[in-house]
């Protein structure tokens, strides 16, 4: 198995912080909202993908619960290898005709075109350095002048560890500094 493949095995399945909120609920400090990733390899979902095409598209499907509101946030992004064999993540934009309740994983109908995919001109690519079968990686891009987005994540086996922040005149604006906690749970 190369890096990119066990990278993407341990990226791919369910995963809760339940186990985080649990903890944090114990100790009276309650400080993320209940999360839950589902990643999975989109490269079947893709036509005119080229035949010698080495990367993995993935749909991530991001569900966040604060209190009463809930929140959807679907993605798509490529993982590919480097010239120095490392992970590279880029962000896509997901097609303007589908709307983020149909972009999901187990959309059957779901079909995107390689031809017309568009690369985030907005995320800076992230590298993930890998270390015993752990993989971390930091992007830091910037939206507009005044907004700037931090994302750091940290792939092991059955844990992810993400934090994601938003940042508008150097002002916390969404996200959390201290990762959310993923557990797979699949």
């Amino acid at each position: 198995m190369n890096v990119l493949e066990m990278f993407v095995k341990n990226l791919c399945g369910v995963f809760n912080n339940d186990k985080q909120i649990h903890k944090q609920k114990q100790e009276g400090n309650l400080t993320h909202p209940k999360a839950k990733h589902i990643n999975g390899i989109a490269n079947g979902k893709i036509i005119n993908l080229p035949k010698d095409f080495k990367g993995y598209f993935i749909i991530e499907e991001s569900y966040y619960e604060i209190g009463e509101r809930k929140n959807i946030l679907p993605h798509l992004f490529l993982f590919e290898l480097n010239e120095n064999n490392q992970v590279v993540l880029k962000s896509y934009e997901i097609p303007n005709n589908i709307s983020k309740e149909d972009f999901r994983n187990d959309n059957l109908d779901l079909k995107l075109d390689y031809n017309t995919l568009e690369e985030s001109n907005k995320f800076t690519p992230m590298i993930y350095f890998e270390k015993d079968g752990v993989f971390e990686g930091e992007s830091v891009s910037y939206f507009s002048k005044e907004v700037k987005f931090v994302l750091k994540e940290r792939i092991e086996k059955d844990t992810l560890y993400v934090s994601e922040v938003f940042y508008k005149n150097s002002k916390i604006t969404f996200g959390f500094v201290d990762s959310i906690i993923y557990n797979r749970v699949n």
